[in-house]
């Protein structure tokens, strides 16, 4: 290892990674996406006076004061403005449609009784304004914006069938280490069954990331290296797992420098995952180290913050305040995993060691808890599909 950095220093240099760039997608296919440009709208929303209810519209200044309202027909959603009204008429009016330039008032069915309003209406009523939401030009969602189901109702009105979104990462997962063997073998006593390769499998597929390439590689430094360019021809980025450390069997940083030269850095001051590298690339390439909760930990406080760079936003940690008094390591950060608890207030889930993955079940995410700190709030870095 080199020098350890703080994660401030390593920060510093993972945010020179810049976005891979954008394309156009079907509207089908741009959920959890990025906007490469806002979506702006075509032309008032709403574009016309939409009535709110099912009732009748009129002119309030035309009402006769008393006696049943004269309902002159039905005016449905969908259709064009109907012809002008006599004094003291109305229309039996649907939900959507159109409010004519005559009426000023909806007022609905379950208000009125004996052919006419029951009581007292306000003018203006009930009816969604032309461009009362947004203008003609004005901007619904901003570039860089995640694209969910309403961003996509945005889209579609506003005409869009084609979206330029900035491209996804193109992720491989290569695991290394003799003593890992396939879920599905039962392991001898001196073995156990790989489980890091999964775990970044499963976080990438619900972030929405492809996974083009995923291998797991003994502690052959030929062998590794076959997998090493194999996974480096299928991705933009390459997430290595075990193999970094000092150990004489840890080959991983020797077969990338002769492939992508020396890491941009090696080592940081935090618990777990203090072996941790990045190579600048491309690819970009991150090396964690092999252990069960520092891959989840150096995952989640890194890894994702680049992803998110590269596909075209900036991830900005919440700030979260715990329950509970926090011991804080003497010189390094930790890197703690937590749980959401049924009030949504977030408690301390630590594994006894960095191979206890059993006892970070049910986390929702890591705070960064800096050395030495009495500070109460901490920043909080959710895994992917927690809010």
């Amino acid at each position: 290892m080199d020098r350890l950095l703080t994660l401030a220093e390593a920060d510093a240099l993972t945010a020179s990674l810049r976005p891979l760039g954008t394309e156009a997608v079907d509207l089908a296919a741009a959920l959890s996406r990025t906007l490469a440009a806002p979506l702006v709208a075509d032309r008032p929303f709403p574009p016309y006076h939409r009535a709110m209810m099912d009732g009748i519209a009129f002119s309030a200044g035309s009402l006769p004061p008393t006696g049943p309202v004269t309902l002159a027909g039905l005016h449905a959603a969908g259709v064009p403005p109907p012809a002008p009204l006599a004094p003291g008429h109305a229309w039996e009016i649907m939900t959507g449609a159109i409010v004519p330039d005559d009426c000023d008032t909806v007022v609905p069915y379950e208000d009125l009784a004996d052919g006419r309003p029951a009581g007292d209406f306000e003018k203006g009523q009930f009816i969604h304004e032309a461009g009362s939401d947004a203008t003609t030009g004005a901007v619904l969602v901003d570039g860089s914006s995640r694209i969910g189901p309403v961003e996509i109702a945005v889209a579609a009105s506003v005409g869009v069938g084609q979206i330029e979104v900035f491209r996804q990462a193109r992720i491989a997962i290569l695991s290394t280490g003799d003593e890992a063997v396939p879920p599905d073998v039962i392991p001898r006593a001196w073995e156990i069954r790989r489980s890091n390769g999964p775990m970044l499998e499963a976080m990438l597929r619900r972030r929405g990331n492809s996974v083009t390439f995923h291998d797991h590689a003994p502690d052959d430094p030929e062998i590794c290296g076959r997998l090493l360019d194999a996974a480096l021809a299928e991705c933009n980025v390459l997430l290595i797992c075990g193999g970094i450390s000092k150990g004489k069997k840890d080959f991983i940083r020797g077969l990338l420098e002769e492939r992508l030269g020396k890491p941009a850095f090696h080592g940081v001051e935090q618990r777990p995952g203090k072996p941790l590298a990045f190579w600048q690339g491309p690819p970009v390439v991150f090396a964690l180290p092999g252990n069960p909760v520092s891959v989840l930990a150096t995952f989640t406080r890194h890894v994702l913050p680049a992803l998110a760079r590269l596909e075209g936003r900036e991830f900005i940690p919440a700030k979260v305040s715990m329950n509970e008094a926090l011991k804080c390591l003497p010189k390094f950060s930790w890197l703690l995993t937590v749980a959401s608890g049924p009030d949504g207030t977030l408690r301390a889930l630590p594994p006894s060691n960095s191979g206890d993955f059993i006892s970070v079940a049910g986390a929702c995410g890591i705070i960064e808890v800096p050395p030495a700190s009495s500070q109460t709030e901490f920043k909080f870095f959710p895994f992917p599909g927690f809010p």
